[in-house]
C-alpha cells in the first residue's frame, strides 16, 4: 500500500508530529475519483459505495467491502452489469443486514431507489420496488424504519414505512406527509405533517411509538419549523435537531413530550430569523458536539452542549471571524473526536480534539475531502491529498501521530547535522547509521533509504525538506529542515 507523510501543525503552527496516510487501495486508478460514499460495518468489513473499472472499462458506482488493506477490499457486487450505476446509498446495518437504496435492473430495465438488502448468504436481494428512495434509516425497537417515496399511489407520496417481521415493507401512516426522520429517547421523531392538512407544506415535530401518530409541538405556528439533522443522545437521553422556531434554524432538544420540547438556546441574536443552522450534532464524552454560527464574532465553529441552556457554547472558535473554519464529517475514534476544518488560508485540514482547548489540533492538510470514518478503533478519510496528486479522491487510512517527532532516550544523546545548507551530503553527530526519510513541505516522500558511516547522501533537487532520521538501535529518532542548495 501507498503511504504518504504530512506534518500535524499545532494552533500555533509548530511542528510537533507527525500524521501518515495509507492508500487502501487505489480503487479508480489515476486521477480519477472512486469517491467512496456511504460507509457502514458489517460483520467486521466496511461496506460502502465506489466507481471502479474491470479490464479498463467502468463498472460506474457498485457496493465494495474492505477489511482496510489493499488485498481486502474488493468488490463485492455488480448490481447493475455494465458501465451503469446502482449507487448503493443510505447504507444501513440492521439484523446481520445491508440495507440500502440504489438500482437494480427488474425485468430488463433498471429500476432506481429500490431498497435492497445485502448478507454473505443471500447476497444482494430486493426488498421493495414501493417504497422507493428510502433514507434515515432507523432501528427503533428492533424494527427498521426509513422515509420513503411511496409508489403506490398518484402522485408519489412521502411517508415512514417500517419492515415487518417477515422483512416486508409497511406504510406506518397514509396520513402523515414525511420530509425526513430520526431516532427519539422513546418513539421515532419526524418532520412532517397531516396529509389533509389545509397547509401541508407547514411540517411540525411528530412521533411515532411503533403504533400510533401524533404532533409532538407545533414548534413554529406562522410557519414550517422543518426539524431536521434528528440526532438522539444516549448520554443525555434527550434528541437534539435544528429548527425555525420563529427565529430561523437553531438547535432544539426534545424528550418526547411537548413539554419537553424546548429551543436549547437561541445562538445567532443578529435578527428575529437569522439562524445559526446547528449541524453535524455528534456525542462525545457525555456531550453533544455540533457545528454553528452566532452571526456576530464569528462563522461556522465547533460548539458544544450538555443539554442546557447555559451549557451550550463555542467550543472553539479556529478561524476567529465572519469566515468561519466550517467543521464538518464529525466522528469519534475511541477517545478523540476528529473533524475537517478549514483555515485563514481557505485550506483543508483533519483536526482532533481531546475536548480541551489545549488538545486541539491540526494533523494534516487534504486538497479536497468527503468523509471521515471509524473503523476497527482507526480513522479512515476518503480525500485527495494533494491537487497535483496522481491518485483521485480515495479511501486513506490515517496514521494517527503517538509520539513526538523529536526522540531520544537520554538527554546527552542529541543528535545534530551538518553542513545545514548543503548540497546534497549530510552528516549526523552521535549516530552511526540507520534509516532516513526525506520528505518535501507538503509532507510527501521523495527519498526513503539507509546510511552508514554517520553520512546521508540526499540525491534530489535543490529546495528546503523534512529530514527524519531513524538511528539503527532506536535510541535517536528525530526531524529536523534542512536546505539543498
Amino acid at each position: 500500500m501507498r503511504k504518504i507523510n504530512f506534518l500535524a501543525i499545532l494552533l500555533g503552527g509548530l511542528l510537533s508530529a507527525q500524521t501518515t496516510f495509507t492508500l487502501v487501495k487505489d480503487i479508480l486508478p489515476g486521477v480519477q475519483n472512486s469517491s467512496p460514499s456511504n460507509f457502514t460495518i458489517y460483520n467486521g468489513k466496511l461496506y460502502f459505495s465506489a466507481s471502479s473499472t474491470v479490464n479498463g472499462t467502468s463498472i460506474g458506482a457498485e457496493l465494495w467491502e474492505s477489511d482496510g488493506t489493499e488485498a481486502g477490499t474488493k468488490l463485492v457486487s455488480d448490481i447493475v452489469p455494465g458501465s451503469s450505476s446502482s449507487s448503493p446509498g443510505n447504507l444501513f446495518t440492521f439484523n446481520n443486514k445491508i440495507y440500502f437504496s440504489g438500482t437494480l435492473p427488474i425485468d430488463g430495465t433498471n429500476t432506481s431507489g429500490v431498497l435492497m438488502s445485502y448478507d454473505e448468504t443471500d447476497g444482494v436481494k430486493l426488498i421493495s420496488t414501493v417504497s422507493k428512495f428510502a433514507n434515515n434509516l432507523t432501528n427503533f425497537n428492533n424494527r427498521l424504519y426509513y422515509k420513503a417515496t411511496n409508489t403506490a399511489v398518484t402522485p408519489n407520496t412521502q411517508r415512514l414505512f417500517y419492515l415487518n417481521s417477515a422483512g416486508q415493507a409497511v406504510n406506518a401512516d397514509d396520513n402523515l406527509n414525511v420530509t425526513n426522520i430520526g431516532l427519539g429517547p422513546n418513539k421515532i421523531l419526524a418532520n412532517a405533517q397531516y396529509a389533509n392538512s389545509s397547509t401541508p407544506f407547514l411540517t411540525q415535530l411528530f412521533g411515532f411509538d411503533g403504533t400510533s401518530t401524533s404532533l409532538i409541538k407545533i414548534v413554529n405556528p406562522s410557519t414550517s419549523s422543518f426539524p431536521q439533522y434528528i440526532t438522539y443522545s444516549p448520554a443525555l437521553g434527550k434528541t437534539l435537531f435544528n429548527a425555525n422556531g420563529g427565529n430561523g434554524g437553531e438547535p432544539w432538544i426534545t424528550d418526547g413530550t411537548e413539554a419537553g420540547t424546548v429551543l436549547l438556546k437561541d445562538i445567532n441574536v443578529t435578527n428575529g430569523t437569522s439562524g445559526s443552522n446547528p449541524n453535524n450534532f455528534t456525542e462525545f464524552k457525555g456531550k453533544v458536539y455540533f457545528t454553528a454560527s452566532d452571526g456576530l464574532t464569528s462563522g461556522t465553529e465547533l460548539w458544544m452542549t450538555d443539554g442546557t441552556e447555559a451549557g451550550t457554547k463555542m467550543f472553539l472558535d479556529l478561524v476567529p471571524g465572519s469566515f468561519g473554519s466550517n467543521p464538518e464529517k464529525l466522528v469519534v475514534v475511541k477517545d478523540k473526536l476528529y473533524f475537517y476544518a478549514t483555515n485563514s488560508s481557505n485550506i483543508k485540514q483533519i483536526w482532533e480534539t481531546d475536548g480541551t482547548v489545549a488538545g486541539t489540533k491540526a494533523l494534516a492538510t487534504v486538497s479536497s475531502s468527503s468523509s471521515l470514518v471509524s473503523y476497527n478503533d482507526k480513522l479512515y478519510a476518503v480525500a485527495r491529498l494533494s491537487s497535483t496528486d496522481a491518485i483521485g479522491t480515495e479511501l486513506y487510512k490515517v496514521n494517527l501521530p503517538e509520539e513526538s517527532l523529536a526522540v531520544s532516550s537520554e538527554k546527552n544523546d542529541a543528535a545534530s547535522i551538518y553542513p545545514n545548507p548543503s548540497k546534497g551530503e549530510i552528516f549526523i553527530t552521535t549516530v552511526k547509521a540507520g534509516s532516513f526519510e526525506l520528505s518535501d513541505m507538503t509532507g510527501r516522500i521523495v527519498k526513503k533509504s539507509s546510511f552508514s558511516n554517520s553520512k546521508i547522501v540526499t540525491n534530489v533537487s535543490a529546495g528546503t525538506y523534512l529530514l527524519k532520521v531513524m538511528s539503527e538501535d532506536s535510541k535517536n529518532n528525530f526531524v529536523t529542515k534542512i536546505i539543498i542548495k
